[in-house]
């Protein structure tokens, strides 16, 4: 098993034209998750922070990209469904004995980074793939034997998942008598109660996928 982080820095991203048009749109596009897929698209719930004077409307007009709900939206963005029709992030999320690690994406200040894991093969092609239409700034790679406990989680949440779980775990959200919310767990970790709840969600149904996989 292999797990792989990829990185662009944000000069390296305006090679590719639909990007440097993405940036011109906004400051940040994060996909928190996907939602829906099949062989022509990948329908994902994403945060959209927009430039001054930006315009959501914007992404409908680019090739591969439709905004297809407004869900709501806060001082740390637009949360939407976003419908992408881009090649490859089409073929690298249905990519067979690999899994691409929500959230992801593309920010004018840090640039991208991208986090897989999978079967080494899987994960050697799709990184072959990835050099011939948007070679990255660096690659980091672990390669996994026998790996612990923690490796294994680690390989399948994400660094952000597992910091909001084990607060969300420390703060007794999932105590039989639990009195605290959503709401407060965000506030405390200065994030927005959606972008919080969808970290926890995403992780839960990693986690669970894990066990009941372990249990068959």
């Amino acid at each position: 098993m292999r797990k792989v982080i990829l990185r662009w820095k944000t000069v390296s991203l305006h090679g590719s034209q639909e990007i440097s048009e993405i940036l011109k749109i906004c400051e940040r596009l994060e996909i928190l998750g996907h939602l829906a897929i099949n062989e022509k698209s990948v329908t994902q719930l994403a945060e959209i922070k927009l430039k001054e004077g930006g315009d959501l409307e914007d992404f409908s007009k680019l090739e591969n990209f439709e905004i297809i709900k407004v869900h709501e939206e806060n001082d740390d963005g637009i949360l939407v469904s976003l419908l992408c029709t881009h090649p490859l992030a089409v073929s690298a999320v249905e990519l067979s004995n690999i899994h691409i690690h929500p959230p992801y994406g593309i920010s004018e200040e840090k640039g991208m980074e991208l986090r897989i894991s999978g079967v080494s093969n899987s994960v050697s092609r799709f990184i072959r793939l990835i050099r011939m239409v948007l070679p990255p700034d660096n690659i980091a790679v672990q390669t996994f034997q026998k790996e612990d406990n923690r490796s294994i989680w680690e390989s399948i949440l994400t660094d952000r998942q597992i910091e909001v779980l084990e607060h969300a775990t420390r703060k007794g959200f999932y105590s039989m008598d639990r009195n605290v919310t959503l709401k407060q767990l965000a506030d405390e970790m200065n994030m927005a109660r959606s972008t919080y709840g969808e970290h926890i969600r995403r992780a839960e149904v990693e986690i669970m996928n894990k066990v009941i996989k372990d249990l068959q």
